[in-house]
């Protein structure tokens, strides 16, 4: 056999031509366009819309972040964070927060202010000053634009400027 009837002979698929080629050419990349396209539509549509503002200098203030946790740590002090919603003029929200110490006492004289504020959505976040109603309770009332999932973040300052921060998620319902 000669080495034109060797070149003649038709493949396993047959004879290849430019046509095919082109086929398999357009096939691999609409494969490859639409497997993108497909995750990119996936991402877009799955995005929460949690958005980070600054994150570099978040990143940057990670260890000072870090020794203000084992400083509040080292306070042993418990905020136990409780809220409601007040259905009458407003619909206001109620937030109660009672502080105690390492050893469960009352803490009083701390400046303490409140901050509702959603992870999805901005604009109507709120922050409250909270008013000292007893010994080792704080309380204040905040009108909130929407129901849903919010994140209140406490913020306390004792007299000699210890500083104690805690969030929790609250679900807030009409």
């Amino acid at each position: 056999m000669s080495n034109v009837e060797r070149m003649e002979k038709p493949g396993f698929f047959g004879r290849l031509t430019g046509w095919h080629v082109l086929g398999f050419f357009l096939l691999f990349f609409g494969i490859v366009f639409g497997a993108n396209g497909y995750m990119a539509y996936w991402a877009i549509s799955t995005f929460s819309g949690i958005e980070i503002n600054d994150a570099y200098q978040k990143g940057r203030a990670y260890n000072h972040n870090l020794e203000a946790m084992k400083a509040q740590q080292k306070l042993g002090w418990t905020a136990d964070i409780e809220e409601e919603l007040v259905l009458g003029a407003g619909n206001k929200t109620h937030l109660q927060v009672r502080f105690a110490d390492a050893g469960g006492a009352p803490l009083t004289g701390l400046r303490v202010n409140g901050t509702f504020w959603r992870p999805v959505a901005q604009g109507g976040d709120r922050t409250l000053d909270l008013v000292q109603t007893a010994p080792g309770l704080y309380e204040g009332d905040t009108d909130l634009q929407w129901t849903g999932n919010w994140l209140v973040r406490i913020s306390a300052e004792g007299p000699r400027g210890e500083k104690f921060i805690q969030e929790k998620r609250v679900l807030i319902g009409r």
